[in-house]
């Protein structure tokens, strides 16, 4: 009926054009030199033949204003009616006049349009709803990867006869598309699936009680137990890839560093700790404060660096040794002032600070650790050359045992 009414429509729209174009031909035409006798031009001539009096000319001019007054929404209103009503006939080529899809542009009555009127007002709650790959655990939100448990999935890696991953590569990984999220069971066509099928819509293929039904359900029976990965070709990886898997959505978005404990650390020990959650603001604050002062040398009561670095060195007093420290000791002056340009040439790179046994020289050293052994065999050197016995040189660096700064090692992690 649609398309019935359509075209009704458009031979009506077509004949329309054809007579308004004729009528604009036949107003061109009336001005040329001749005249083209039509019925359209029968009442022009009879005034022209017969005298025209003062009654006829008015009432001659009042009808050609009337006549000019009718405006072409007028035309096309009248034509209509007479096209409506069968006065006006068209010719039977008028069917096909103009292009295909024309007759779908006009078509109000479409089931499937959309009407604008039941679209709703978009506002900021739209904001609120989430895509399946936006999730966030910290919320509770469920992960979407989840495997669903309705289907069988094969395993993880696949092995080929020798028993090696298949697709593994040891620079690059596995790259075995088939993996734990490849379907074994995938679900039938909702037409056929036992959840979903209706049977009165879906024609039966045997008559009832045909022995062909139970072949085909032994065979459908037989096909899925086999659990065969249904694969195909991809045309930019070359290779097969599953036909059916579980939809990966990716990992959560992270939006912020991840929360760490600030009493993670190797200095405070849990039983020592200060819980800052169960205080104040103002009284926390008070506390930080403490804290930080009482962690800080500037802050520290008199006399509490001396007596620590007094505890570090206390063992080398009870032992009477000065080997390992960096303690100064007792040197004699003239062997001093002998050993002088040898002093001279190390310059600021060592420092003096006692000799033992008249032959052993103690050294504080101050350059690259990489370089002590060298410049300890090079100060023997340079100390024999001028008359003085020296039977072995130490060059001691107390606690630094290494030059994060120049060797590459890290500030971080000591002994240094």
């Amino acid at each position: 009926m649609k398309a019935r009414s359509m075209k009704t429509f458009q031979r009506r729209a077509s004949a329309l054009a054809l007579v308004l174009l004729s009528i604009r031909s036949d107003h061109a035409e009336s001005f040329g030199r001749h005249c083209i006798q039509s019925p359209l031009h029968t009442s022009q001539n009879h005034m022209r033949r017969t005298p025209i009096t003062s009654s006829t000319s008015t009432t001659a001019l009042s009808a050609a204003k009337k006549k000019s007054v009718e405006s072409e929404a007028d035309i096309r209103d009248r034509i209509l009616a007479e096209i409506d009503s069968g006065v006006r006939q068209y010719p039977s080529w008028i069917s096909e006049y103009g292009e295909p899809q024309d007759e779908f542009l006009l078509d109000d009555d479409d089931d499937d349009a959309i009407d604008a009127a039941t679209l709703g007002q978009w506002d900021e709650k739209d904001l609120q709803d989430k895509f399946d790959y936006e999730w966030d655990p910290d919320e509770g939100d469920e992960d979407p990867n989840n495997l669903d448990p309705a289907y069988e999935y094969a395993a993880p890696f696949q092995l080929d006869e020798e028993g090696i991953e298949v697709g593994y590569n040891p620079i690059f990984g596995r790259s075995n598309p088939i993996d734990g999220r490849t379907i074994l069971n995938p679900p039938d066509s909702y037409v056929i699936d036992e959840k979903t099928r209706d049977d009165r819509l879906v024609p039966k293929e045997f008559p009832d009680g045909d022995i062909e039904i139970k072949a085909n359900e032994d065979v459908t029976a037989l096909r899925k137990s086999l659990k065969i990965i249904e694969t195909h070709t991809d045309p930019f990886l070359k290779m097969e890839v599953p036909n059916h898997m579980a939809k990966w959505h990716g990992y959560p978005e992270q939006l912020s560093f991840p929360k760490q404990d600030y009493m993670n650390n190797r200095f405070t020990k849990p039983e020592d700790r200060t819980d800052f959650d169960k205080l104040g603001p103002a009284r926390a604050r008070q506390v930080a404060v403490q804290l930080a002062r009482a962690r800080n040398n500037e802050w520290l009561p008199a006399g509490t660096s001396e007596a620590y670095l007094a505890s570090k060195t206390a063992i080398y007093k009870e032992k009477g040794v000065l080997t390992g420290s960096t303690l100064p000791g007792k040197a004699d002056p003239e062997v001093v002032a002998k050993i002088q340009p040898a002093l001279d040439v190390l310059g600021d790179v060592v420092e003096l600070l006692s000799i033992e046994q008249d032959t052993v020289f103690r050294f504080k050293y101050h350059g690259l650790i990489k370089n002590k052994r060298g410049m300890s065999a090079w100060a023997g050197v340079l100390i024999r050359n001028c008359d003085v016995d020296c039977t072995g040189v130490v060059f001691e660096t107390g606690f630094r045992k290494r030059d994060p700064a120049y060797d590459g090692g890290s500030h971080w992690y000591g002994p240094y």
